[in-house]
C-alpha cells in the first residue's frame, strides 16, 4: 500500500530570483495526487477525501487572510486508468491566480482519482505553470512515493544544479521508520498519525510559503556574545557564486543585530568583511521564519604608536598571515584597527624595518605596540658622492639606506641603534677612496655628519 505524503517546494521564477521577499507575491500551486490509490480507505473515509476537504479549507483560509495570494491546481494521475499505466498523465486544472480558491474546490468535485503517480514528470511541468514573478511555492500531495521510475533524490541534485531549490518538507502518515529515511535527501519530514496532525502539518507549510523570511547575522565575539558590528557582509548565491546581497552589518536600539529580509530561495555563502574576512557556507533559510546565523568574528584592536609622534604617520605596517605569507593589511603608525582574534607577522616599515612574528592580537582587548622614535641622521656634503647606511644586526652589517648626495644636505629617519656609514667620491672612483663613519642614532635626536 502507498503511503500517505505531503511535499513543499518552494523556487524562485528566474526573472524575480534574488528579490526582497517582503516585497514579492506569494503564487502557490497545490500539486495534487489524483492516483488509484487515493480512493484507498484511511481513518474512517478515503486519502482523496480528507485531502479534499483539508485541501477547500486551506484555501479558504488562505484568501480570507491573504487576498493578494495568487492559487492554482494541477492534477496527476486522475485522468487514465492505472491498467494504462500513463505516465504522462498530469494536467493543469485552474491556472494560478487571484480568487481561485471556489474554482479549485469546484474542479476536486469533479475528479475521481484512478491512475498511476507520475510525481517527477508532474514537477517538470509545474515549474512551468508560474507565469509571473514572485515566491513560487509548490504543495505536493500524494498518498504515494513516485511509481513511474522517477527519483526525487536525483531531481533534488538536477533542480539544485539549475539554481532551483528543491528542499521540501514532508508530511508522512503511516511510514514506518525505514521509509521515514528514503526522503533525508529530499528535506525536511512531518509524522502525520491523523487528520489532525496532517492538517497542522499542512497550516505549517502554508505558514512558511506565505510569511517573509527574516534572518539576523550574529557576529560572535571572544565570548560568544552578538556585539559584533559595523562590517560589511555580502551575501552569494551558494551555487552561482552571484552576489545577492550586500549589508552593513548594524545593531538597533536594543543591541540586537538588525533583521535582514531575505530571499529563502536556494543557499547562501555568507562573507563578513572583518579584517581578514569571515565566511560561512552553504547557509539554507527556513522558509517563512525567522533565522538566526552564527559567524564567530572576535575582532581585538592593534594600536600602533610611535613614540614621541602624535597624530597620524606615513610610516606603516604590513600585517600578514603567518601561514601563507599574504599581506592582511597594511596599517599606519599612530592608528587603531580591527583584525580577528589570532596570530599574525607584523613588519613595520622604519629604517631598518621591525618584524614581530606570531603576534597574537587577542579578541575584545586593545593590543598595542610601541614604536621606538626614530632619530635623524643628517648628511651634509660638498662633494658628489655615493653612500650607504649599513645596520648593526647583532654583528651582521646590513645596508638599509643609500643614495647619491651632490653638494646637499639629506635627512634619513633611522631607529636607535649602532650605524656606519660607506661612502664614496661618484667623481674619483676607485675603491681606495672608500671612507666609513661610525653613528650613533638615538631616538628624536639628530646626528649630523659632514662628509
Amino acid at each position: 500500500m502507498k503511503r500517505f505524503l505531503l511535499l513543499l517546494l518552494i523556487w524562485p521564477a528566474l526573472a524575480g530570483f534574488g528579490q526582497n521577499s517582503s516585497e514579492d507575491t506569494r503564487h502557490i500551486l497545490i500539486l495534487l495526487d489524483g492516483s488509484g490509490s487515493m480512493m484507498d480507505t484511511w481513518k474512517g473515509t478515503t486519502k482523496w477525501t480528507t485531502a479534499k476537504r483539508l485541501i477547500g479549507e486551506t484555501l479558504d483560509s488562505i484568501q480570507r487572510e491573504n487576498p493578494d495570494v495568487e492559487i492554482g491546481l494541477r492534477v496527476f494521475g486522475h485522468q487514465s486508468p492505472r491498467a494504462m499505466k500513463d505516465c504522462r498523465d498530469s494536467k493543469l486544472e485552474v491556472a494560478i491566480g487571484r480568487n481561485t480558491a471556489q474554482a479549485i474546490i469546484t474542479k476536486l468535485g469533479e475528479i475521481t482519482p484512478q491512475g498511476n503517480t507520475p510525481i517527477a514528470y508532474s514537477l517538470f511541468l509545474a515549474s512551468g505553470d508560474f507565469t509571473a514573478e514572485g515566491i513560487n511555492s509548490i504543495i505536493l500531495i500524494t498518498d504515494g512515493i513516485e511509481n513511474c521510475e522517477g527519483d526525487p533524490c536525483a531531481s533534488a541534485e538536477s533542480l539544485s544544479s539549475k539554481r532551483i531549490s528543491l528542499k521540501p518538507f514532508i508530511i508522512g502518515i503511516g511510514l514506518n521508520e525505514a521509509d521515514k529515511h528514503m526522503f533525508d535527501c529530499v528535506g525536511s519530514y512531518y509524522d502525520a498519525a491523523d487528520s489532525i496532525q496532517f492538517k497542522n502539518a499542512m497550516n505549517i507549510v502554508v505558514s512558511q510559503a506565505l510569511n517573509n523570511t527574516t534572518a539576523q547575522i550574529n557576529l560572535l565575539d571572544a565570548y560568544g556574545r552578538a556585539n559584533q558590528t559595523n562590517v560589511e557582509l555580502t551575501l552569494y548565491d551558494s551555487y552561482s557564486k552571484e552576489v545577492r546581497y550586500h549589508f552593513v552589518h548594524s545593531l538597533n536600539a536594543k543591541g540586537e543585530p538588525d533583521t535582514l529580509f531575505l530571499d529563502p530561495l536556494g543557499r547562501y555563502d555568507i562573507v563578513a568583511h572583518t579584517t581578514p574576512a569571515v565566511t560561512r557556507k552553504n547557509v539554507e533559510l527556513n522558509p517563512g521564519r525567522h533565522n538566526i546565523i552564527g559567524l564567530e568574528a572576535p575582532q581585538g584592536v592593534l594600536k600602533l604608536y610611535e613614540k614621541g609622534q602624535s597624530g597620524f604617520s606615513g610610516k606603516q605596517c604590513v600585517v600578514r598571515d603567518p601561514e601563507t605569507h599574504e599581506i592582511v593589511y597594511v596599517q599606519n603608525l599612530n592608528t587603531e584597527q580591527l583584525y580577528l582574534s589570532g596570530k599574525y607577522d607584523l613588519e613595520v616599515l622604519t629604517l631598518p624595518p621591525i618584524f614581530y612574528h606570531n603576534y597574537f592580537i587577542q579578541g575584545n582587548y586593545v593590543n598595542q605596540i610601541d614604536i621606538p622614535q626614530s632619530g635623524v641622521l643628517s648628511l651634509n656634503t660638498n662633494d658628489n658622492v655615493q653612500v650607504s647606511v649599513l645596520y648593526d644586526d647583532q654583528g651582521n652589517w646590513v645596508k638599509v639606506w643609500e643614495g647619491s648626495l651632490n653638494r646637499e644636505i639629506s635627512n634619513v629617519d633611522l631607529q636607535p641603534g649602532e650605524y656606519l656609514l660607506v661612502y664614496r667620491s661618484n667623481i674619483r672612483k676607485t675603491a681606495d677612496n672608500t671612507k666609513q663613519t661610525a653613528v650613533s642614532i638615538r631616538s628624536g635626536r639628530t646626528f649630523s655628519v659632514k662628509l
